[in-house]
């Protein structure tokens, strides 16, 4: 159950970071490099997640996601509202390798959750 409920909320932030990032900008010209870090800390949190996931040979998993966000800076260049940001994708993939490391030191969080869940510990 837990399973299925980490891949649902999975495909949700890939979806939420597709639009977000294709969409008109959230954040104005003026905001620095704050735009930077949302990068950053949105595909760490992308990477993180699905590392929970998909354990075995992670650093495939790193690489699609790599390509994911240097796809989705390509597909900017075709929106009127966007361009495509070399400094972007280094904070993307800066991101990823931040996720990486994460899941590395939290490791089967799925699991540790699902052994605390009081539904499947109550004795009944």
């Amino acid at each position: 159950m837990i399973r299925r409920v980490w891949l649902l909320f999975g495909w949700l932030g890939v979806l939420l970071t597709l639009v977000m990032s294709l969409g008109p900008p959230a954040l104005d010209e003026g905001s620095g490099q704050t735009d930077k870090f949302v990068h950053l800390a949105g595909y760490a949190v992308l990477m993180f997640w699905w590392a929970q996931i998909i354990v075995a040979r992670r650093w495939r998993l790193a690489l699609a996601v790599v390509l994911f966000g240097l796809g989705i800076e390509g597909l900017q260049s075709l929106t009127p509202d966007r361009l495509a940001d070399a400094a972007d994708a280094l904070a993307n993939s800066t991101g990823v390798v931040l996720g990486w490391v994460t899941a590395r030191l939290l490791p089967n969080l799925p699991a540790r959750l699902a052994a605390l869940s009081p539904i499947r510990n109550s004795r009944l």
